[in-house]
């Protein structure tokens, strides 16, 4: 097997998938514990980075080293699973406290929001707004849009991710706040 500085390895093989795994495998998870904290966590977290290089080897293009690569690979899906960590606790506290333990908003607390968040729909350029409305409060689907619109599934995911960054970003302040109106049937 090469040097894991170099890129010019067949992860198709399998001896030379075996001799990676081993090499990597226990530094691999020492390093995924020391983000989620718990070793069988760490464990499935390698175990399935190991599958998908495994499962997606022909279509890897590796551009820096191989440990460079393979560390990078878990940092990301040990961040991932701590995000996805976070918002299964916010879900949990939600069902557990429910609506009655939101905070009361008064008639005009809810007229600002609603002039926020018209405020910050138009800061959005006009076919990403167009998008997004018809996503969110028509309830269309990707390719409804992109067929409605003659632009393309990817070009409709495009707007809209920028809509929700441009969004995000205007309404940060206001988040929590949404989080529970929209979760407990919506502002309109």
């Amino acid at each position: 097997m090469p040097p894991t500085g170099t890129t010019s390895f067949d992860l198709r093989d399998e001896k030379t998938f075996e001799a990676l795994f081993r090499e990597h495998y226990g530094p691999l998870v020492q390093f995924a514990t020391k983000y989620v904290g718990k070793d069988e966590t760490a464990e499935e977290l390698v175990q399935e980075l190991f599958s998908t290089l495994w499962i997606k080897a022909e279509a890897l293009e590796i551009r820096t080293s191989l440990k460079s690569y393979l560390f990078g690979a878990v940092r990301n899906a040990c961040l991932n699973h701590l995000k996805h960590e976070k918002v299964k606790q916010a879900y949990t506290l939600h069902v557990q406290h429910g609506p009655t333990h939101a905070p009361e908003l008064d008639f005009l607390e809810l007229e600002e929001l609603k002039e926020k968040i018209e405020q910050a729909m138009d800061q959005l350029p006009e076919k990403c707004r167009a998008i997004f409305e018809m996503s969110r409060y028509e309830g269309k689907k990707y390719q409804e849009i992109a067929d409605a619109l003659q632009l393309s599934v990817k070009t409709v995911e495009n707007q809209m991710g920028k809509a929700l960054r441009i969004l995000r970003e205007a309404l940060k302040d206001y988040l929590p706040l949404l989080v529970w109106l929209l979760a407990d049937g919506g502002i309109w």
